[in-house]
């Protein structure tokens, strides 16, 4: 065998064959994020582009997953070799968008260049504190969390200036005053337009496998951005967001300092899906007693847990999130002349025609009106209706077969609805910012 060395390439003679070995310096590694205290993880949500608008009546920022990864490789790595894959989750995917959006700019990481681009500021690492009764919360590696994101994430959360004509922000029908939603059976946009489903809260959303009662976003970062150009939501352009935040000039000095670039579609979606997870609740009554303290539920709470439990109700609403994210049609809205087709306007699939995805139950004693349409005015409404297995329709899902078949009495919802209460816990309410 015989050895050369020239510029980092070794190249071996083997008997007649050449072997060719390029050598290369190692990645840097990913910005490391401090494990939490206590905590959810993220599902992975598949993307899906919605073929219509996104109603007004649903969430400026809901639930987050992390998509796939799309790590890239240079020339210089090992031949054949695999990168190391950090301990925070996957790169999240391009958001979704509606038909009237249009792409967003590509991070610079990403484009073809001939030099790799400079890493951008990592900021003050920002320390996130779970609530005592969830689980980890994985947070996205391209997204880590600092405390100049957040505060960024919060401002752009809370600025009208986001939409086309100064009247609409995230706040609107996600407030914090009433429990990150809106006590409406669904949302007014732009010009008092008025859309087709109710707004869920941002609460706990960072837990959820992909976001909108029907799916289509498959992370939280990819549901910031659908709002915004959405005609009866916001009613902008993302370069008409950009432009009025680029008149802005402490935003367009945040977002150097924070992404080391000017205002873009990705940087607004990161900082506002940032500030996002930061909105969770836990350390109720519930946690409490399964943490062993049995005076934390009365006794109807706690006739009501078991019911929860062996009637049916929690194979869906599955401790401790007290959701699946899975797609249902439990047959609410069927009855109308032109029902919402829910999941099958991402799927295409008739299966999916009203199906929507399972919403947590945490503090849900606070966000009434309930379902997609907001058509339950109470938690005692709702419930009764869970408890008769739904509505009939030739789509309902066989799921709810089994609470049905439990016959749940008026009494016995009665305790449910008191255990429901017990989900209430300590989450963050706040002022809006003072805005640039």
């Amino acid at each position: 065998m015989k050895m050369c060395w020239h510029e980092g390439l070794v190249v071996m003679l083997i008997a007649s064959g050449l072997i060719v070995f390029a050598t290369g310096c190692p990645k840097p590694p990913a910005d490391h994020q401090a494990p939490p205290s206590t905590t959810g993880s993220v599902g992975a949500g598949a993307a899906a582009k919605s073929g219509a608008a996104e109603s007004a009546a649903e969430p400026a920022g809901e639930s987050a997953a992390p998509a796939a990864e799309r790590e890239q490789r240079s020339a210089a790595e090992p031949a054949g070799g695999q990168a190391e894959k950090p301990a925070t989750a996957p790169e999240a995917a391009p958001p979704a968008e509606s038909p009237a959006q249009p792409e967003m700019t590509p991070p610079a990481a990403e484009k073809s260049q001939p030099e790799a681009a400079a890493a951008p500021p990592k900021g003050t690492p920002y320390e996130l504190k779970i609530p005592v009764g969830l689980p980890s919360l994985e947070i996205p590696a391209d997204n880590p969390m600092t405390v100049e994101k957040i505060e960024l994430g919060k401002m752009l959360y809370f600025d009208k200036r986001v939409s086309k004509d100064g009247t609409i922000s995230c706040a609107t029908c996600h407030d914090p005053q009433m429990a990150w939603a809106e006590h409406t059976p669904t949302s007014k946009g732009i010009h008092e337009q008025v859309g087709g489903r109710n707004a869920p809260t941002v609460i706990n959303a960072a837990y959820a496998a992909a976001q909108f009662w029907d799916g289509r976003a498959a992370t939280l970062e990819d549901q910031a951005v659908g709002p915004v150009a959405n005609p009866i939501e916001m009613g902008n352009t993302m370069e008409g967001m950009i432009q009025n935040l680029e008149g802005i000039p402490q935003y367009r000095e945040m977002f150097q300092k924070v992404f080391g670039t000017g205002i873009t579609p990705e940087g607004f979606a990161k900082a506002v899906a940032a500030f996002e997870r930061t909105v969770l609740s836990g350390d109720s009554p519930y946690d409490r007693f399964k943490a062993g303290q049995e005076d934390a539920l009365t006794e109807a709470q706690k006739r009501g847990l078991e019911l929860f439990e062996n009637s049916g109700c929690a194979d869906c609403h599955t401790p401790p999130l007290f959701s699946s994210y899975e797609y249902y049609n439990a047959g609410v809205g069927m009855d109308k002349e032109n029902p919402d087709a829910g999941r099958k306007a991402v799927t295409g699939e008739d299966k999916d025609l009203g199906a929507f995805r399972v919403p947590s139950l945490r503090e849900v004693a606070n966000t009434a009106p309930y379902f997609h349409d907001g058509s339950a005015a109470t938690l005692e409404e709702a419930v009764a209706l869970m408890a008769a297995g739904g509505k009939d329709n030739p789509h309902r899902s066989v799921e709810f077969d089994a609470v049905r078949e439990a016959k749940l009495t008026p009494d016995q919802q009665k305790d449910i609805v008191e255990f429901l209460k017990a989900l209430s816990g300590t989450y963050p309410i706040m002022e809006p910012p003072q805005l640039p």
